[in-house]
């Protein structure tokens, strides 16, 4: 009697303790293989249940796989169990607790399995437990235990009841987490699908000649895995294109990690690129991955790579020649598995003669360099941009827009120092300050030497060399005179109409200035000084027949 006593409260003290390593355990990770594989260990070493598994069912859920196991060999842990047939189906499938004394009284193939849970040549009984989340059986927890252990079986399969019941809480957890990751596994398809077909060569605006070269060397080299060096001055479109050449090359499916090195400080820069360990320096307080380690296997972007310190030069040169780098505070190097796309809109030659860009690097840069022209080199693609950005502005401000024919001519011939960048934001301007329903004027476009005159010499540099030649003597009434700031007629600064404000060709001007020049259009436009466009556009107006005036 003293020897059962004793070997009760033995069994309880152990059943208390695997209870409490089990409830441990079970808050330690939201992984529901390793917080199983822990449990399982729990219960061998509390209560002699040498070897354990967790198994879960198969996508099709006509099998039942091992998704934790303690005890078991790489080659068990492999093992499938069909849910028709077998006891481990019948606790699936029953929902309830099976345990084995003597595999010999069962039919043949429930033998066979259970002689390949337990080991070979040694008589162990064998616990099952179904893990049910609402009324459905989610999974099976199995034990092993040898006859002669000191423990009690029906005191093992309640413990082993509670034990399921707990996990069934992680297998709840673990199916939540599984089809939040399809939702976002899907939709991340989805995306990839949408920005891959957004930017494909053929949904670009491509007219001008210029443009055309640039992208028919963005295909040539999209499909390859060497580095690209963007050249072009600031918002010409640089990022545009390296996300082309990621979404048209044998990495678009993998991730587009964009990096601006001109607005991270000097100070942060290499732990950006390349990550730190926790420690490395005051403020890292936890790991830190780098985005040379975010793009493995897709593509990084250095934009204005031309801003790079010199000390972070060399370390990206490296990273360039041999794939490798480390993170900050550790001596463990790393590979980059990922294809380098730059840009710059600087000089690099005249920094490499300064000594202010690395000469071996800028070599290493110029494997593949594009040359992304500025907007006022590609004219012909300014009307088809407007429409696309107008299209999408009315549509996000909820307006209709219109746009004469003579707003269209001003944008065409303005110079746009800012490029593409600032057309984009001066048709969002003209939307939003626009009325609904407005047809938009020359006058109406919101440019910014409109907003801000006094800053408009700041641009002389950029529209110099494509401001109209010098106007010839006027004619008319009214004269008019070439602004270099926006390639526009204009009245005179002493006419008391607003700067900016064209003026309108009346047919006398027009007949003044063929005659002078006889008939010849392109010496009339510049000698009223506007362009060859506006002037044909303004005779067609008036039904006006030039070659009357040839003599």
């Amino acid at each position: 009697m003293e020897a059962m006593t004793r070997d009760f409260f033995e069994h309880q003290s152990r059943t208390l303790n695997a209870l409490y390593e089990v409830s441990r355990v079970l808050g330690s990770s939201l992984d529901l293989g390793l917080v199983a594989r822990r449990c399982l260990r729990a219960l061998s070493d509390n209560l002699d249940l040498e070897r354990g598994l967790l198994l879960m069912p198969t996508l099709n859920r006509s099998e039942l796989g091992v998704k934790a196991s303690f005890g078991l060999s790489a080659e068990e842990q492999q093992r499938i169990f069909p849910v028709q047939e077998g006891f481990l189906g019948k606790v699936y499938t029953t929902g309830m607790p099976i345990v084995v004394t003597d595999p010999d009284i069962l039919e043949t193939h429930e033998a066979n399995e259970i002689r390949q849970l337990c080991p070979p040549g040694v008589p162990t009984i064998l616990i099952a437990v179904p893990i049910t989340l609402d009324r459905r059986c989610a999974g099976v927890l199995v034990a092993n235990r040898y006859p002669e252990s000191a423990t009690m079986v029906d005191e093992d399969l309640k413990v082993m009841k509670i034990i399921a019941s707990l996990l069934a809480q992680t297998v709840q957890i673990a199916e939540l987490i599984q089809k939040e990751k399809e939702v976002l596994e899907l939709q991340n398809r989805e995306l990839q699908e949408v920005l891959a077909e957004k930017f494909q060569p053929e949904n670009l605006v491509v007219q001008s000649g210029a443009m055309q070269k640039t992208m028919a060397m963005v295909k040539q080299v999209a499909g390859t895995e060497a580095a690209v060096l963007l050249r072009g001055e600031s918002g010409t479109g640089k990022t545009l294109l390296a996300r082309t050449l990621h979404f048209n090359s044998p990495r678009r499916k993998g991730p587009f990690v964009e990096v601006n090195c001109a607005a991270l400080p000097s100070s942060l820069i290499e732990s950006e690129l390349f990550g730190h360990e926790k420690g490395a320096f005051t403020g890292a307080h936890v790991l830190r991955i780098g985005r040379f380690e975010m793009a493995r296997g897709g593509t990084i972007f250095l934009d204005e790579i031309g801003e790079l310190p010199l000390e972070t030069q060399s370390k990206i040169l490296r990273v360039f020649q041999d794939g490798t780098f480390e993170r900050l505070g550790s001596s463990e190097t790393l590979q980059s598995d990922a294809r380098i796309i730059c840009a710059t809109n600087c000089d690099l030659e005249a920094m490499v003669r300064e000594k202010r860009f690395r000469e071996d690097l800028y070599y290493r840069l110029m494997v593949v360099p594009i040359h992304v022209p500025p907007l006022r080199n590609r004219r012909s693609d300014i009307i088809p941009l407007v429409l696309s950005f107008l299209r999408v502005f009315m549509s996000k401000h909820s307006k209709k827009v219109a746009v004469s024919r003579e707003a269209l001519d001003f944008m065409q011939q303005y110079t746009w120092p800012g490029n593409v960048r600032e057309l984009e934001n001066t048709l969002e301007r003209t939307v939003v300050l626009a009325t609904d329903g407005e047809t938009l004027s020359a006058a109406g476009i919101p440019v910014l030497d409109r907003l801000f005159p006094a800053m408009g010499g700041g641009f002389s540099s950029l529209t110099t060399a494509f401001s109209a030649p010098p106007a010839a003597p006027s004619f008319g009434a009214h004269p008019v005179q070439n602004d270099p700031r926006s390639n526009a007629f204009q009245v005179p600064h002493d006419s008391p109409r607003k700067p900016y404000q064209r003026a309108i060709l009346t047919r006398e001007d027009l007949e003044q200035a063929l005659a002078a020049t006889n008939g010849h259009q392109t010496l009339a436009a510049r000698a009223l000084g506007v362009t060859l466009r506006q002037l044909r556009y303004r005779i067609q107006q008036l039904e006006m027949e030039p070659r009357g005036f040839r003599k």
